[in-house]
């Protein structure tokens, strides 16, 4: 009894959600669709993105714009290798061996959301020269600086995540493939490195940049107050006005940290 169990559950496909297959249909039916549609959402909405910045010549001056479009490409990427794990769940045959093509996909998935990740917190120290010497914020950010910083992102990124083809698994990316899911162990000492190499300067960065224009915002309101105090004819105005710009202040940086 228990060979004929085992050749049932051999006979069936690999699924990571047991109530996705269906013995009519010889595939992972509920992944599949998940998948197909995260890839068209993905791919959809960055290619929007990218075609606005094209479209519009005023946004390419603008030096945040290079940091959004490597987000943009970047994750526009991340939903064409999709297309990897959908086929495996369609049990297309594959030409590498399962062990190897998991391992790719794990690892150019994971330098993705690298780049990502380290966009993000170039836009915020971007933001925060910009608000801290705005008088020398054009000499210190130049584009061939920024194609520079673009490009060691791209290169940390692929480097940092080479030791996962012998360390351990970078995440759960690989697991649609079966050799990912039972053979391919997350290692913590590698988690370990990656949280310290990568997600924690990024977080730390994210945060102290926008916690200090923050405060430099909230500076700036106050004297602004101030001087409408000094100067208007009302007293009760200025009172009335100040809260208002705080809240704004702290919502804005609640949702970018929020987002990130």
């Amino acid at each position: 009894m228990n060979s004929s169990l085992v050749g049932n559950q051999s006979g069936r496909p690999f699924c990571l959600l047991a109530i996705s297959y269906l013995e009519t249909i010889n595939f992972c039916l509920l992944e599949v669709v998940i998948i197909v549609f995260l890839m068209v959402l993905i791919i959809s909405g960055n290619i929007i993105v990218i075609f606005v910045f094209h479209c519009a010549p005023l946004l390419n001056h603008h030096t945040t714009s290079y940091f959004i479009q490597t987000m943009a490409y970047a994750d526009l990427l991340v939903g064409v290798s999709c297309l990897v794990p959908s086929l495996s769940l369609l049990h297309y045959p594959i030409v590498l061996s399962e062990s190897l093509v998991c391992q790719i996909f794990g690892y150019v998935v994971s330098v993705l959301k690298s780049v990502s990740m380290a966009s993000l917190a170039c836009i915020s120290i971007d933001r925060y020269i910009a608000i801290t010497k705005p008088l020398t914020y054009n000499t210190l950010v130049t584009p061939w600086r920024l194609r520079i910083c673009i490009l060691t992102i791209w290169l940390y990124s692929c480097l940092v995540f080479l030791p996962s083809f012998h360390w351990g698994k970078p995440g759960y990316h690989g697991d649609v493939f079966q050799w990912c899911a039972n053979s391919w162990n997350t290692d913590p000492y590698f988690t370990l490195f990656i949280v310290v190499m990568l997600y924690a300067p990024a977080a730390f960065i994210v945060c102290f940049t926008y916690f200090n224009i923050f405060r430099i915002c909230q500076q700036h309101t106050k004297e602004i107050n101030e001087r409408r105090v000094r100067f208007s004819s009302q007293d009760g105005e200025a009172g009335e006005a100040q809260p208002c710009p705080d809240k704004r202040y702290a919502m804005v940086l609640f949702r970018i940290t929020s987002v990130f």
